[in-house]
């Protein structure tokens, strides 16, 4: 199996338990993951972040970035297996070497880590900029909706159609926006092939983390929780490609949940989640190990 593994759970227990179990279940990072890893002492972080993976250089798989991902072609099979960034894969083996050689007092593998991590900080800064720009503003979204609807999702209660049928033209038309302004001139899917592209995935996951905004009576949002949050979406729509994400952030797992949900009752290819297969295995392999997480380890299926 593969899975999408969140920043929140690189050095886990029940990473390495998942890891240890089989040869052919991968540990699937996005780019953000990797920044995210480089953050803070990037020389004592990385090491940390990598104190699992390092292990299991073999079952690493490295993804591609967000426009990359919105370029592969939904109509063809094997979509999980294009997002999946060949090269940075191959590196990842030896990526090892490198901490170990930094770790040792290495001048140049620690220079090589320090400039990675550069580039990641001023990644994660330049969207912290951007942050409040958001695709969509709660007061827009609500916009689209009746009050009374909008009273009937704060207090969680069944959605009416045309409440459903709001939400999903609003899923469409912002896929469109996203559409118009991708660099690379995307062509439109046929027929239901839309559900399985990047971007239609992404604005759905977008719209269900609002609808949450929404519930909780969230009006505004500060720059640095909205720069967090669209990285939550980033990893909730990679993860509906794959077996699932492993992530110790609720809300982050629970948007996850809640698209690959709505992805397979409107027909999308949605793979089998780790979780429904795996969660009592992992837990009991962790406890055989006397590893001591176990507690932190969530199942989407009960949040």
């Amino acid at each position: 199996m593969r899975i999408v593994i969140d920043s929140n759970r690189m050095q886990s227990d029940e990473l390495r338990a998942f890891l240890s179990m089989s040869p052919n279940n991968k540990a699937v990072l996005t780019d953000y993951a990797a920044m995210e890893a480089f953050q803070g002492d990037t020389l004592i972080s990385i090491q940390a972040s990598w104190s699992v993976l390092r292990y299991y250089p073999k079952q690493i798989l490295a993804l591609k970035g967000t426009r990359a991902a919105a370029k592969v072609d939904p109509c063809s099979a094997g979509i999980a297996d294009r997002l999946v960034e060949k090269s940075e894969t191959k590196a990842i083996s030896d990526f090892s070497r490198v901490l170990d050689n930094a770790a040792k007092g290495d001048i140049i593998a620690q220079r090589q880590l320090l400039q990675r991590g550069k580039w990641a900080n001023d990644h994660m800064a330049a969207m912290l900029a951007k942050a409040e720009d958001m695709h969509l503003s709660i007061a827009e979204f609500c916009a689209v909706f009746t009050e009374v609807e909008l009273q009937r999702l704060r207090r969680k209660e069944p959605w009416k159609a045309e409440t459903a049928a709001k939400f999903f033209d609003l899923v469409a038309h912002l896929t469109e926006i996203s559409f118009a302004a991708h660099p690379d001139k995307l062509r439109w899917p046929k027929g239901r092939h839309l559900l399985n592209h990047f971007l239609y995935r992404h604005t759905l996951a977008y719209c269900v983390y609002m609808t949450r905004l929404v519930i909780k009576g969230a009006v505004t949002r500060k720059a640095s929780l909205a720069r967090n949050d669209a990285v939550d979406v980033i990893f909730a729509t990679l993860a509906t490609y794959f077996n699932g994400f492993m992530s110790a952030d609720s809300q982050a797992a629970t948007i996850h949940h809640i698209t690959s949900f709505l992805l397979s009752e409107a027909g999308a290819r949605v793979p089998e989640d780790y979780m429904e297969r795996y969660a009592v295995e992992i837990e009991n392999h962790m406890e055989a190990d006397g590893m001591e997480d176990r507690a932190d380890l969530v199942s989407p299926f009960s949040l």
